[in-house]
């Protein structure tokens, strides 16, 4: 069965669980598999050199505005073949040096900005997060991750319940690892498991078993706080009984929040926000696909479609979008607050390490992204070697990309688009001035996103959350972020 008859705040609606067949209906989200490289963050706006980047930081005024502050880490034990996030290997035997050396660093990088910019030790930071890599690596030796987590303690305006995260893989987080997290105040965590396959782990290279991603889940669940499972589909040696399979050990387990992702083949380092995973190499990617590892598109849709069915019949519901949690998990809408701050408001994100990239918002109507080196050596070797700031190049958005951008976003935390919110930041009334008007009858008319609130926010529908990603391109980056109609102003 594709359509589920499910109810949602009392109104009985029909969804199509299958991806292909809810794709044949919208064939202008049609991305091909190997082609679907599809991420949140603009890849439009006018380029900025590093040092015009760091010149505009001088003069944002973030004082007071709330923030994201992120630090990344990229080392990991092992390489997942399909992972394009900044990483590179622990050197063996060398871990100790190789954890104090990237403290030091992020610190390091986080200090430059805080005797630079007056505005920074200001912003009201309202979610903290350490990611990779394999972020939950400083865990193993607490003499690399207390000092971190003092310096963002003493130099940031945290606020008065701050959310504190931190992500790593079943080996990461044993009993003593989270004791030695709670003692730190990590109080939201994102287990990597990917999937509860044996063969499917080893084949991606991924050096943990399902008995240790259980024990994880459990040792987690002990905490008492919350926390997200992360999953893929679309793997080699998965197949749709086995997604359901691992979604009905995840919920039985009561994993307050489960995500789910395709499988992402293409090669994001162009993008500047990813290194080149081991499947992005054309004559790997070839033979792979020569052999038959991968599943076909069919056989993907139906993986998503269980996995789904078993999500929406144990009670989860998606927010963000990929995001599925048990209800009352969170409070203000049962998504996390860093998925508040950096998707729901896109509020700035300040993010330091290799790769990180961020974004200046406030309550301005045009937006900054930044994006700091990728390269590990380089940006090693640049802050080992200069006192600068460790930025490859930014992005202006303005008008309609700014938009486009703000709307992605929060389409993507599946969280209301209040109409007031953007008449009042840019002037620009959604349902009756271009580009939006047509882009959104067309997404009510297509059932991808419905009215709320009396008709005063829009909303994805579980139709439109489904194809959230290919929605935010088609619609709202290239549709409205890349139109030509004249720019609103207030």
């Amino acid at each position: 069965m594709s359509v589920l008859t499910t109810n949602r705040g009392g109104t009985t609606v029909d969804l199509e669980l299958n991806l292909g067949r809810l794709l044949d209906r919208n064939p202008q989200l049609q991305i091909p598999r190997d082609e679907y490289n599809i991420n949140v963050t603009s890849n439009e706006g006018d380029r900025l050199s590093g040092d015009e980047l760091a010149a505009e930081y001088g003069t944002f005024p973030g004082a007071g505005h709330p923030a994201h502050l992120y630090f990344h880490l990229p080392l990991c034990n092992y390489i997942c073949h399909f992972c394009n996030y900044v990483k590179r290997l622990v050197p063996r035997g060398k871990e100790d040096g190789a954890l104090r050396l990237w403290s030091e660093l992020l610190i390091e990088e986080s200090r430059r900005y805080l005797d630079r910019y007056d505005w920074m030790p200001h912003a009201r930071i309202e979610s903290f997060y350490i990611g990779g890599g394999t972020a939950a690596l400083l865990l193993n030796n607490p003499d690399f991750i207390k000092p971190l987590v003092k310096h963002a303690r003493e130099n940031y305006d945290l606020a008065d319940g701050i959310e504190f995260n931190i992500e790593g893989n079943p080996e990461n987080f044993q009993r003593h690892h989270l004791e030695t997290a709670r003692e730190l105040g990590f109080n939201r965590f994102s287990l990597g498991v990917q999937s509860l396959q044996d063969e499917v782990n080893d084949f991606t290279k991924r050096r943990h078993s399902a008995a240790q991603s259980i024990e994880a889940v459990e040792n987690l669940l002990a905490t008492g706080c919350p926390f997200n499972v992360d999953m893929m589909f679309g793997l080699p040696y998965q197949t749709p009984e086995s997604v359901r399979r691992d979604m009905e050990i995840l919920t039985g387990l009561g994993v307050p929040t489960i995500t789910i992702y395709r499988l992402r083949n293409a090669d994001r380092e162009e993008m500047g926000i990813g290194n080149r995973a081991v499947w992005n190499n054309p004559a790997v990617r070839e033979r792979l696909i020569s052999e038959g590892r991968f599943p076909d598109l069919e056989s993907t849709y139906a993986m998503r479609q269980e996995a789904v069915e078993v999500l929406l019949e144990q009670g989860y519901y998606p927010s963000p979008c990929g995001w599925w949690s048990r209800p009352g998990t969170y409070e203000g809408g049962n998504i996390p607050q860093t998925s508040k701050n950096k998707w729901e408001h896109y509020n700035t994100m300040i993010a330091y390490g290799p790769g990180a990239y961020g974004w200046l918002t406030g309550d301005q109507e045009e937006f900054l992204q930044t994006h700091n080196i990728t390269d590990i050596s380089k940006y090693v070797s640049f802050m080992q070697n200069n006192e600068g700031l460790p930025l490859s190049f930014g992005r202006r958005l303005s008008g309609h990309k700014a938009i486009g951008t703000a709307l992605g976003f929060n389409f993507k935390a599946n969280q209301p688009i209040v109409l007031d919110r953007y008449r009042e930041r840019f002037g620009a009334d959604l349902l009756e001035m271009e580009p939006f008007a047509s882009a959104f009858a067309e997404l009510l008319e297509r059932g991808l996103i419905e009215e709320v609130a009396d008709g005063a926010a829009l909303k994805p529908t579980l139709d439109g959350e489904a194809l959230h990603e290919e929605i935010i391109f088609h619609y709202f980056h290239q549709r409205i972020g890349l139109s030509d109609a004249p720019v609103c102003r207030r």
